[in-house]
C-alpha cells in the first residue's frame, strides 16, 4: 500500500518553483505523476530525487503547491522519519525558491545583483544596487 505524505507549503509562483528545483540539481516533469512504493500520485510538477521515489507539488485550494512525497519503501524509515525528511527537502527548497523571489523582484525593479554569499548559520546575504 501507498503512503504518500503531505507537507504544505508557501509556494506559490509556478515557474519560480520549477527553476528553483532545477537549480537545486533535480529533473522536473509538468502535470504527470510520482510513484510510491506500491502506487502512483497525480502532481502538477514532478521532481526525481536521488532515491528514486517522486517528490511532486501538488497546487492547493488557497493557491499555494504542496510538497507530496512517498517515502514508505525506503527501509528503516517510520512515520517521524518520514516527516523528517519531508520537513528536510521543504527547508532546502524553500531557500532556494525565497533567494528566486528576492532576487527575480529585485530584477524588476531595476536593481542589478553585486554578490551573493551564504552565512555559516545557513543564512543567505544578497546585495544589490540600482544606479539612477
Amino acid at each position: 500500500m501507498s503512503h504518500f505524505s503531505r507537507i504544505r507549503t508557501t509556494f506559490r509562483h509556478r515557474e519560480a518553483l520549477i527553476q528553483c528545483m532545477q537549480d537545486l540539481g533535480y529533473t522536473v516533469e509538468i502535470d504527470t505523476t510520482i510513484r510510491g512504493y506500491h502506487g502512483q500520485h497525480n502532481v502538477d510538477i514532478a521532481v526525481k530525487n536521488a532515491g528514486g521515489y517522486g517528490l511532486g507539488f501538488v497546487k492547493n485550494p488557497e493557491g499555494t503547491y504542496d510538497l507530496v512525497a512517498d517515502w514508505y519503501g525506503v527501509s528503516g524509515k517510520g512515520e517521524k522519519k518520514i516527516a523528517e525528511e519531508l520537513k528536510r527537502q521543504a527547508e532546502t527548497i524553500q531557500k532556494e525558491y525565497a533567494k528566486k523571489m528576492v532576487l527575480e523582484q529585485a530584477i524588476a525593479d531595476g536593481f542589478e545583483l553585486v554578490s551573493e554569499t551564504e552565512e555559516q548559520d545557513g543564512t543567505v546575504r544578497i546585495v544589490v544596487r540600482r544606479w539612477k
